[in-house]
């Protein structure tokens, strides 16, 4: 008696543990009381103790072995064995662990748990709201926050180290996280009042992201906003919103033609297609299992005399660093997750935000993100969050069928 209250004390600390790790990934970007450094070992301490507190009251089914979890373990011991042969002192090795750590930790937060998903990503998506709030005051009141077309690239607050991330990409995706998760929230919403709030918060967050001007956070957003809408509405509400998508394109295209010319026809793809011709040059003879983990590519020097040090595209430093076999395994990763959470989309409400933040990601990745194999980071948020998701929801799928 006494032991399973014991292990149930420390399910609760567990799920505690959790939540607090989750929302500081979430919210520890916007502002954190010292570096970087230690919100990421904040992170690692709180996983690894929330992990050793559920170990007592894990029981069988929590180790329930399905399909997608024989695709995920292939991929990353994949990603593993190739850490082990390269020449970055076992650090990518190390940072795989932690990945996996993260993976077990979403696995072990419950949909019905006192600390569930809709819990943590309220919290999380009021905070974010007030942060972009605060930025877009903030800088009205100081006399830079700008309405002309790209007159301002918002990527701050104006206060350092407050919402300060110094690009405006990094910005954008990161508040497109919480775009989402608003939708996700308001969509689902049953009462007017929750609804009302919800859309507010959204509204805060998409005039951030707007002043961004950061096209890549645009697509992340409009991509998962889509998804949200096939997968959450009907009928009627479905109509109306078409109808309001319609007519603010058609507002879109008549105010902006000018606007949407120049960033097709003159921005376009910001010369990432020299940096790419880089990358195969760099990879050839190394086509299969690439040049290793953790694999810098050195400096790019394009025509315009800007240099760039990354590949300005994951499936490109995957592809890179591990392969064309690390960019099979991570597409079969991806499309299997995809698979699961669309085939959960009717059970499990939490299955429909993580598919929306995947197949976002699937666009983005073209063009966007870095470090694959990282510390806490925009990758972890957009993919190996909701492929963990998939993970948890294909788990309790088998459990709840046996």
């Amino acid at each position: 008696m006494v032991v399973k209250s014991l292990s149930l004390r420390l399910g609760y600390f567990a799920g505690l543990l959790l939540a607090v790790a989750m929302i500081a990934l979430f919210v520890g970007p916007f502002w954190w009381p010292g570096e970087s450094s230690s919100w990421a070992a904040f992170i690692r301490a709180t996983l690894v103790l929330a992990l050793l507190c559920a170990v007592p009251g894990a029981r069988k089914q929590s180790f329930r072995f399905t399909p997608l979890a024989g695709t995920v373990l292939v991929l990353i011991g994949y990603l593993i064995l190739n850490s082990l042969f390269a020449d970055d002192s076992l650090r990518s090795f190390r940072r795989l662990l932690l990945i996996i750590v993260f993976i077990l930790g979403v696995g072990l937060i419950k949909s019905d748990g006192p600390f569930d998903w809709k819990k943590i990503l309220q919290l999380s998506v009021v905070i974010v709201a007030g942060f972009a709030a605060f930025s877009m005051l903030n800088l009205a009141a100081r006399g830079t926050f700008l309405l002309g077309y790209r007159q301002m690239s918002l990527s701050g607050s104006g206060v350092t180290d407050v919402a300060d991330f110094g690009n405006t990409i990094v910005a954008g995706m990161h508040y497109g996280l919480f775009l989402l998760a608003g939708l996700w929230l308001m969509l689902r919403s049953r009462q007017r009042s929750e609804f009302a709030i919800w859309f507010v918060c959204c509204g805060l967050i998409a005039l951030y992201i707007f002043f961004t001007f950061a096209r890549t956070a645009w697509v992340a957003t409009i991509v998962g906003g889509f998804v949200l809408m096939c997968l959450m509405t009907t009928g009627k509400v479905r109509r109306n919103i078409l109808l309001a998508s319609a007519a603010i394109a058609i507002i879109i295209l008549l105010l902006g033609f000018r606007e949407l010319l120049y960033e097709v026809q003159v921005r376009g793809i910001t010369n990432r297609d020299e940096v790419w011709h880089t990358v195969f040059e760099r990879l050839s003879g190394q086509w299969w299992f690439g040049v290793g983990a953790g694999g810098a590519l050195g400096e790019v020097v394009l025509r315009s005399g800007q240099v760039v040090r990354n590949t300005h595209g994951l499936y490109f430093e995957v592809l890179y660093q591990f392969g064309i076999v690390g960019v099979a395994l991570l597409l079969a990763t991806m499309a299997h997750s995809a698979f699961c959470l669309l085939r959960a989309r009717m059970t499990c409400e939490i299955s429909r935000l993580w598919l929306a933040l995947l197949c976002s990601i699937a666009v983005v990745m073209m063009v966007e993100l870095h470090t694959f194999v990282g510390s806490p980071s925009l990758v972890w948020e957009w993919l190996w969050l909701p492929i963990a998701g998939a993970l948890s929801i294909s788990r309790e799928a088998k459990r709840a069928a046996a």
